[in-house]
């Protein structure tokens, strides 16, 4: 195989019984029928909102069950709880939850090769958990399946972006921005384990916003939501504010390409809205 192309989706959010993005899942739906990709990365929280709504995960696990290619499936805070030291939510992760998906989605974590390449995507969820036996697990993971991978580039995938402006800075007072990335001492093990085994790539989602940049021989990319945009304009972001999906071109030699897709065809919901919605009496 001389080219691997991957899309990846990420944030998708669907629910029993909610029409809200279902809209836009359905129209990308198409787009794969007709482009035929050779896999599909679901980069995280693909249930709409609450991680222990059972009948939301049947209804995302059968809507990514009609894609016509392969998918690889990750989860994020709205699928299993967020993070327990970097985390905003109330529900936080644990082996119920985990299970749970596992159980819809059939995995948390996998590694393959295409193309010339290693891929590998962790549960971001874990990372930070406290002392839980299946954060160790996957560290272990994690380093043999890198190992696996001598000398081939790798890409590696996971919900939560690595950081918000540097490596080095410290754990944010703020929860929002506190869960908004991996705690630091995660990050510092994560980045040191991608340096010396030969990550060319960290591609994440989580923040609903579209960003790409390069670091110390890494690039790092924030996958869009393929459901809305987070927050209103005026808040603080880092990335551009659009919906949309990545879809990716892998190659021997370790080349790739990149192109954010869907902006010209998908429907660009407002997530706050919908939060006023609620909050008026």
């Amino acid at each position: 195989m001389s080219e691997f192309r991957l899309i990846q989706v990420a944030d998708v959010h669907l629910g029993a019984g909610q029409s809200h993005h279902l809209d836009n899942w359905l129209k990308i739906l198409d787009w794969i029928a007709r482009e035929r990709p050779d896999l599909v990365v679901a980069n995280g929280d693909l249930v709409m909102g609450d991680p222990d709504n059972e009948a939301d995960h049947a209804f995302a696990r059968a809507q990514m069950g009609r894609l016509v290619v392969p998918c690889r499936y990750l989860p994020g805070n709205h699928d299993i709880g967020d993070n327990i030291i970097a985390g905003n939510m109330p529900k936080r992760v644990d082996d119920t939850r985990r299970a749970r998906f596992v159980r819809h989605f059939g995995e948390e974590r996998w590694a393959f090769a295409a193309a010339g390449w290693g891929f590998v995507g962790i549960n971001a969820q874990l990372l930070g958990s406290n002392g839980q036996s299946a954060e160790a697990e996957q560290w272990q993971w994690l380093e043999k399946a890198l190992a696996g991978f001598a000398g081939l580039p790798i890409a590696l995938f996971l919900h939560k972006p690595l950081f918000l402006d540097h490596p080095s800075e410290p754990d944010y007072e703020d929860p929002t921005l506190r869960q908004s990335c991996l705690d630091s001492g995660s990050r510092a093990q994560l980045i040191g384990l991608c340096q010396r085994g030969g990550v060319r790539l960290v591609s994440a989602g989580h923040k609903h916003q579209t960003r790409f940049f390069s670091l110390d021989n890494i690039y790092y990319l924030w996958g869009p939501s393929t459901a809305c945009v987070n927050g209103p304009p005026t808040a603080l972001h880092w990335g551009a504010r659009e919906v949309g999906f990545i879809d990716f071109r892998f190659r021997h030699g370790g080349t790739f390409e990149h192109r954010v897709v869907g902006g010209d065809f998908l429907f660009r919901h407002e997530s706050y809205m919908r939060k006023f919605a609620v909050a008026k009496p």
